[in-house]
């Protein structure tokens, strides 16, 4: 029979590696002997901790023990050995494809807790460091800045590593462990063991526990052990012994004899597995077979009844299709089938927060035969009666695991007798124990650590590094595309840069005050000082925030270039968030800084979605530079819609610029709509109707004339025969005609439409008499607008009209012509 382990105390030693996790960035290694309660500190920290927790272990059935995933699937590991080299680097990070929720996932991680860590190879650890280094972006920080915490018995089950796999690695490391890798070497955890045995109650038994584990058993201690040798031993049926063997194949032998030599009739429970759940991670038979009066095992913890854990030994009562009882010790317990899930951590698309999501079950009775299990598998579990069959160990920590099963020696009974050689301790081990233990107070270390970590979630609150990593990205990005966004998209990022810059200073600046305070108390809670300063310097930044937020949210930045705006929207949307977390944790400092209380602030933030584009076809603003702007917008409207229809880029079917021009023309037949730059007689055929239609209905409703009415689509303008004598009349300059009329106050729309000319070439005349300087060009082009297109014009770098005109996609090819002709003017005149 087994016996449900007492309730873990909070013990000072508990309380201690909690704070220490909790409330600094130390990396941990949390270890102490079997049944010192590791397991339950893991459970507790997963329901209280107050930062992005993620739990991995070595293996599919560790992970679900602790409810966690493996570390492979975490981080996609590859199954061959990681070479710590600049080239094996290269090599990991090349295969490693994260998508986005992966990568966002790996970012927002804070603590990463790996149970079983005696079982992790030290390439392992290698791998995870340097994948976590480049996903974080921190090449300087061990594990990219992320805390850890390892969970585990070195003196229990080792890594697992082949001949092949460690002729290898032993070239680049000392030995298999997890404390010889690289990363740990460089940035040691800090060692904590759990000293308080809740197991084990009787002290000699204790001390021969600690003596194999350690490897320092006397002759003494082996009399004592041989003393439970009885061979030929058979326990009565209701005894209730299970015996763990060092080998599937001797556990497996062992239960199914016995089930056989019940004559009761056999039930075969079938597991019911939906979704992912790998095979090397059921956690039950997925074919289990009962027979009454079996010696079963409780392999789940139930619910709130508490009737049964996992470990617990019974016999089959009572058992048909749809019932299985248990009876343990006269208790009879009815059984249903329990559900395991299979989990993995996501990044909440809402709210942006880390959390577990479910991907597959596996429903089944929480039973397996227990006549015998494997040392491996009883890892964790508790006994009161045992048959140890370890003589043939194959493992540093296998006779210790086994034997620390059992509440008391007297429960123990050895098959065989444990020779001295199945009884080691790794050297390695030992030596890799003695460099993590710290040396001198942990009091002390926490005190230290805790002001540190203080003082580096206050920089961090304080030093605004993810707003101006963001901006300068997005100043980046938007260099490079410069040709393709509108006019005083530039400038706006800059203007955002200089209103930034000051608030980056003043915030660097108090950091250096808040280190000078906190060395003269260091406890952050009693510094009323600082206390005072957090809240001067919130009151100041907050509205400074506020304001930057706002302005992105409203930002300028315009391109009709579909992968321009993928590669300018992701920043834009990041500095959005960065500048809202920003924002949220600075309304922290409002109330009085307590550093778990800011940590659950921190933890409790959601983070929008902002969806910002600068992509024109998803522009919502409203136009106020054109004319007729209601009908710009009908047309914008049909625009992208048609774009989004026929997959094509809006410069493809109309710019700005041209939908700018049909709003001044106001073209209700398609002859006019030929005048408008970039619709030949294709476009207008497949889509003119629609336009049309459009600006009929538009000046129908404003009662407005069109300028080009008189156009008529259906009748070409007959040729007049001229007299004989008109034909020695000297031919009238076109250009001089063009001129007269802009005398006349005429537009050049209505220029083009009383001359029946397009409005390219009417443009074209205009821009000859710039050039004489008998037109200021002003009268089309701002000043900063021919300030921007010179700047084209003079690089060099630009050898055609094509290439500037690709410089310059907000203006038309008329109106760089016409900046040019008054460049000319300005040079003749110099």
């Amino acid at each position: 029979m087994t016996t449900a382990a007492s309730p873990i105390e909070r013990n000072e030693r508990f309380e201690l590696a909690y704070k220490f996790i909790t409330e600094t960035a130390e990396n941990i290694f949390l270890t102490g002997k079997a049944g010192t309660g590791k397991t339950t500190f893991l459970k507790y920290l997963k329901e209280h901790c107050i930062k992005n927790i993620v739990v991995a272990a070595p293996t599919g059935v560790a992970a679900i023990n602790a409810a966690g995933v493996t570390l492979h699937s975490l981080f996609q590991l590859p199954f061959h050995p990681f070479i710590p080299t600049a080239v094996g680097r290269d090599e990991l990070l090349k295969k490693m494809k994260y998508n986005n929720q992966r990568l966002q996932l790996l970012r927002k991680m804070e603590l990463l807790v790996i149970d079983e860590i005696s079982m992790v190879r030290s390439d392992v650890i290698d791998a995870i460091d340097t994948l976590l280094r480049s996903v974080r972006r921190n090449y300087s920080t061990a594990f990219g800045g992320v805390q850890l915490l390892c969970i585990g018995d070195l003196h229990q089950l080792p890594p697992v590593a082949q001949n092949h796999e460690w002729s290898i690695l032993q070239e680049y490391y000392e030995s298999p462990f997890f404390f010889d890798s690289y990363a740990i070497k460089e940035q040691q955890p800090i060692l904590i063991e759990l000293n308080t045995i809740y197991r084990q109650k009787e002290q000699r038994f204790v001390d021969l526990l600690n003596n194999v584990r350690t490897n320092n058993m006397s002759e003494e201690d082996f009399e004592s052990l041989h003393e439970r040798y009885i061979p030929g031993f058979q326990p009565y049926s209701d005894d209730k012994f299970i015996t763990l063997t060092s080998h599937n194949n001797q556990a497996n032998l062992i239960n199914n004899t016995e089930l056989e030599r019940l004559l009761s009739p056999a039930y075969t429970f079938k597991a019911i597995i939906e979704d992912d759940f790998p095979e090397n991670q059921y956690p039950a038979d997925v074919a289990l077979v009962l027979k009454k009066g079996a010696q079963v095992m409780f392999i789940k913890n139930d619910g709130p009844e508490k009737k049964y854990f996992n470990g617990k030994i019974g016999i089959v009562d009572t058992l048909n299709d749809d019932t299985v009882i248990v009876d343990c010790n006269g208790e009879r317990i009815e059984v249903y089938k329990e559900q395991w899930e299979n989990s993995r951590y996501t990044l909440n698309r809402t709210d942006g927060k880390l959390v577990q999501e479910v991907v597959g079950t596996f429903r089944q009775y929480p039973l397996r035969l227990a006549w015998a299990i494997t040392i491996h598998k009883s890892q964790g579990l508790t006994f009161d009666k045992v048959m140890i069959d370890a003589g043939a160990a194959f493992s540093s920590g296998q006779v210790y695991v086994a034997l620390s099963r059992c509440t008391s020696l007297e429960g123990i009974v050895l098959l065989s007798k444990i020779p001295a050689t199945a009884i080691y301790s790794n050297s390695s081990v030992n030596k890799g124990q003695q460099s993590l233990t710290h040396r001198g107070s942990l009091e002390e270390r926490f005190e230290g650590a805790r002001q540190l970590y203080t003082q580096q979630l206050l920089e961090d609150m304080f030093t605004f590094n993810a707003v101006a990593d963001v901006l300068d990205v997005l100043q980046v990005q938007s260099n490079i595309h410069r040709a393709k966004l509108n006019n005083g998209a530039l400038d706006w990022i800059t203007n955002l840069r200089e209103s930034f810059a000051p608030e980056k200073m003043n915030g660097l600046k108090f950091v250096r005050q808040i280190n000078t305070l906190l060395k003269e108390q260091p406890v952050v809670e009693l510094n009323i000082s600082l206390q005072t300063r957090i809240t001067a310097a919130v009151n100041h930044f907050i509205p400074k925030f506020a304001a930057i937020l706002e302005a992105v949210k409203k930002h300028p930045i315009i391109t009709e270039f579909r992968e321009v705006a993928d590669a300018i929207n992701e920043p834009l949307n990041e500095l959005a968030q960065a500048t809202h977390l920003t924002h949220y944790m600075l309304q922290y400092g409002l109330q009085p800084f307590e550093l778990t209380s800011y940590l659950q602030h921190k933890l409790n933030a959601v983070q929008p979605k902002f969806n910002l584009t600068c992509y024109a076809a998803s522009q919502k603003t409203t136009a106020t530079d054109v004319p007729n702007p209601a009908l710009y917008e009908t047309l914008k409207q049909w625009r992208d819609d048609v774009c989004k229809q026929e997959d094509k880029p809006i410069y493809m079917l109309a710019s700005h610029a041209t939908l700018k021009e049909i709003c001044a023309l106001l073209p209700t037949n398609n002859r006019a709509l030929l005048l408008i730059n970039g619709f030949g007689k294709a476009k207008v055929d497949k889509y003119g109707d629609e336009i049309i239609k459009a600006v009929v209905d538009y000046c129908d409703e404003h009662q407005i004339e069109s300028p080009a009415a008189a156009l008529n689509t259906t009748t070409k303008t007959k040729k007049t025969t001229k007299p004989k004598a008109a034909a020695t009349a000297k031919k009238v300059d076109t250009k001089q005609s063009t001129f007269e009329l802009f005398q006349q106050g005429k537009t050049i729309i209505e220029i083009a439409t009383i001359r029946q000319l397009t409005v390219a070439t009417i443009e074209g005349h205009i821009t000859a008499f710039i050039e004489k300087g008998l037109v200021d060009v002003h009268q089309f082009l701002q000043p900063a607008h021919v300030t921007a297109i010179a700047a084209v014009l003079n690089d060099k770098a630009y050898t055609s009209l094509t290439e500037i005109k690709a410089a310059l996609p907000t203006f038309s090819y008329s109106e760089i012509k016409m900046a040019e002709a008054a460049i000319k003017f300005n040079e003749s005149k110099g």
